[in-house]
């Protein structure tokens, strides 16, 4: 038994070998066919050394067009009269880029030089997960490098689809192309969470934003604020349609019947809480949230949504010292911290609402973009009133989403809730 156990662990052993050696030899490759098409991406201040940010790009579609991301180049896009965009060779060669076109909601921009850049690079097919990958970019804003990993497929609970990718993404190759084996684009480094976990927009929307291009036979986008626009609101109604479309399924929460996974792109948890001593009473919650959203600028995201329930009981506490831990309890903040640049005050209207035979109070806000003034970011905080020593609290939200849905939203929820106090 022991002869084969050590015959079987050295035979896997070889196997692990050519895996790693053949995955070596498909980097080493696809490094020299392709160093030449890949480029650092900077954003920098005229006539000052400084850069803004610094990412990657990749020649796509012909040899003057590259892409990236729109995080990488977003400076150039808001504020066209401090900063330009450049793009630095593996020789050291430089030259300037223009911004053709974005799409925010994927994070992708199409760009385009004044001299031809080398080879274009092939979208392909995402590969089976488990199937190797290959990402190329500036780590750190240093030399071109080529990570390899492996491809997990899509991430299910994000709002706006990514690829897991079980490999060392690091600040700097974001805009850079991932490749499979035989060379093709799959996919475009867009963000990580930590060592060996990275994530990639699939190349099909890169596909969809460079035949948009073409069809303009890449001239530049005349106004990228009504474009930019227009893609939030575009995006928000395709959220709230899946949202008030989808059938949900209630689960209990104390004496209260509520929503649980409103859509499949959420991420849910529960959660029970027991506090002991004088002060004794217990928390149950349920809170889904979706696991990105849309960036906009460094100070800016969109797209987002959440949702949390909590249900607090005690049979110990009197009612004044419950109405003290359930009224700290009942506090609501907007995840998202925009200046007074891009967003106006929020506005609020607090009302009683009788649901399922129970009293509510409810505090409904919005705040309007600057920029695009038919979107809001809508909050909601509701409270169960009239109960000694047991209490709801809701909290929903939603950024750039139109007030109108906002509301129709709300009113799905309010009409899902359901008393049972059996």
């Amino acid at each position: 038994m022991l002869k084969k156990l050590i015959k079987f662990t050295a035979a896997f052993s070889m196997i692990l070998l050519a895996n790693f050696a053949g995955a070596q030899d498909v980097a080493e490759e696809l490094y020299s066919r392709y160093e030449s098409s890949v480029y650092r991406v900077e954003v920098v201040t005229p006539g000052v050394e400084n850069k803004a940010s610094v990412g990657t790009g990749f020649v796509i579609g012909r040899n003057d067009i590259l892409a990236s991301n729109y995080h990488v180049i977003s400076n150039v896009v808001n504020e066209p009269d401090r900063y330009q965009l450049e793009w630095e060779g593996v020789d050291g060669r430089r030259g300037p880029l223009r911004v053709l076109a974005v799409d925010v909601v994927h994070d992708l921009a199409i760009l385009q030089a004044d001299e031809p850049m080398g080879l274009p690079m092939q979208i392909g097919d995402l590969p089976e997960n488990g199937v190797s990958l290959f990402s190329l970019g500036h780590p750190l804003a240093l030399d071109l490098a080529i990570v390899s990993g492996t491809n997990n497929g899509l991430q299910e609970s994000s709002l706006y689809e990514k690829i897991l990718f079980s490999g060392n993404i690091n600040p700097g190759m974001s805009g850079g192309p991932t490749l499979d084996r035989s060379g093709q684009v799959v996919g475009i480094n867009v963000a990580t969470s930590g060592e060996a976990v990275g994530y990639l927009v699939p190349a099909t929307y890169l596909a969809e934003l460079l035949a948009e291009t073409r069809a303009t036979d890449f001239r530049p986008e005349t106004d990228l604020a009504t474009s930019i626009s227009n893609q939030l609101s575009e995006n928000q109604q395709s959220l709230v349609d899946e949202i008030l479309n989808n059938e949900w399924r209630n689960i209990s929460l104390g004496k209260l019947s509520v929503p649980g996974r409103v859509f499949d792109r959420l991420d849910c948890w529960s959660d029970n809480q027991f506090e002991e001593g004088t002060n004794r009473y217990t928390v149950n919650a349920s809170v889904c949230q979706g696991q990105d959203s849309i960036y906009l600028s460094e100070q800016l995201r969109a797209g987002a949504f959440s949702y949390e329930f909590y249900w607090l009981d005690s049979e110990q506490l009197s009612p004044s010292a419950f109405y003290q831990i359930y009224q700290r309890s009942s506090r609501s903040r907007f995840p998202s911290r925009p200046s007074e640049e891009d967003v106006g005050n929020f506005s609020c209207s607090t009302r009683f609402i009788l649901l399922s035979g129970q009293d509510f109070k409810a505090n409904i806000c919005a705040r309007p973009y600057l920029e695009y003034p038919e979107l809001t970011d809508f909050m909601v905080l509701m409270t169960l009133v009239g109960h000694d020593t047991e209490g709801v609290i809701f909290t929903m939200d939603f950024s750039t989403v139109s007030l109108e849905n906002g509301l129709a939203v709300l009113e799905k929820f309010l009409g899902a809730l359901e008393w049972n106090p059996s």
